[in-house]
Order: structure tokens, then C-alpha cells, then sequence
């Protein structure tokens, strides 16, 4: 958990954070709410993306990365191409997810965007990258002082419950059926 969020939550200014799954957030309770992947996202009639791209011809496209923190060019897709000896070409950095969409809607720019999020984006074709990008699992963070709270008990299992009726197996375009679960489910104490 990033020290900001860890400090807020010690002073009670949060009351509940959503980070990646953290194996040393001392002095907090975590409970994880998913695993996510990465998909390969370009607007629906985009030319290079009517078949499934080779790794090169994934490198030739022009991507658009997502970087909060002040506009960084490299992400995990480029680690994974860096372990390969390969780079891609990133022509745009924005600092969020939700300004994504309307790029790779109006030009020929592509992303890899977590499949959560690009699901929902019915005017985007979303295929499997050519690359394994490794995923992450998403958590709740919680400090001790509310640990045993009724309302923050409650609010909790919903988060939970909600993200488990999120899940849904999904078709990546013509031919390619796959699906995605948790490896496990998790239960709330």
C-alpha cells in the first residue's frame, strides 16, 4: 500500500483504499477483491486490428499508455517486451484510465488496458495482446480502528459480493473464446 494512502488511513482521514495486493501492509486488513488482465483495446473499425497482430506488428502500432505519475512513456507491457528485446512504439501518455477512451475511439492509437475497464466500451474492439502482460490482483485496505465497525462490516461485504457478480466469461472477437474467473474465491471475515 503507498505510504500516502497507509499515513491517511493511520490518521483517519480514509476509511478504505483499493491498491494492488500488497504482502507487507503492516497494521492493515486487506481482502482481495480480483485478478485482473490486460487486453490489447483499438477502436472497432481500426485497420491492423481486423486480425490478431503478431508481436512485431503490435510493436509498429502506435500506443497510448496510461501514467499517473507525470507522463511516463513505459508501463508493464514494455517490461514484458524489454525481457524479449523488444519495444513498442508509445505516442501519447495521459494521467488516467478514463481519458483512454475517447482517444482510441477517434484516432488509430491502441492501449492495453485492463479488461475490466475496456469491456465496457462497446464502440472498442478488445482482443488478447500478443504478449503476456502480467496481470495484478486488486484489494481493499482497511486500518484496524475500523476493523470491527457494523456500517464499515457492511460496506466492506458488499464491495466484495459486487465484485463477484461483476465476473463474466467474455469472447475476444470471431473465433477466440476465452474466459476469465478468480483462481479462487475469497471469503470475508
Amino acid at each position: 500500500m503507498p505510504p500516502r494512502l497507509a499515513k491517511q488511513a493511520e490518521r483517519g482521514e480514509i476509511d478504505l483504499a483499493f491498491h494492488i495486493t500488497s504482502p507487507d501492509a503492516d497494521n492493515f486488513h486487506q481482502q482481495p477483491l480480483f485478478t485482473e488482465h490486460y487486453v490489447l483495446v483499438g477502436r472497432k473499425d481500426h485497420p491492423r486490428l481486423k486480425r490478431w497482430p503478431t508481436l512485431v506488428q503490435f510493436c509498429t502500432l502506435e500506443h497510448v499508455i496510461v501514467s499517473p505519475d507525470s507522463g511516463g512513456f513505459s508501463g508493464p507491457t514494455d517490461a514484458a517486451l524489454a525481457e524479449l528485446g523488444m519495444k513498442r512504439r508509445v505516442g501519447l501518455s495521459v494521467p488516467h484510465f478514463l481519458f483512454v477512451r475517447s482517444v482510441l475511439a477517434t484516432t488509430d492509437l491502441v492501449a492495453v488496458q485492463p479488461f475490466r475497464l475496456a469491456k465496457h466500451w462497446p464502440e472498442l474492439r478488445v482482443v488478447a495482446p500478443p504478449i503476456d502482460v502480467p496481470g495484478y490482483e486488486m484489494s481493499m485496505f482497511w486500518h484496524e480502528r475500523v476493523h470491527r465497525d457494523p456500517a464499515h462490516r457492511w460496506l466492506r461485504e458488499f464491495i466484495v459480493k459486487s465484485c463477484l457478480k461483476e465476473w463474466r466469461p467474455c469472447v475476444f472477437a470471431e473465433s477466440r473464446l476465452m474466459m476469465f474467473s478468480h483462481d479462487r474465491l475469497y471469503r470475508y471475515y
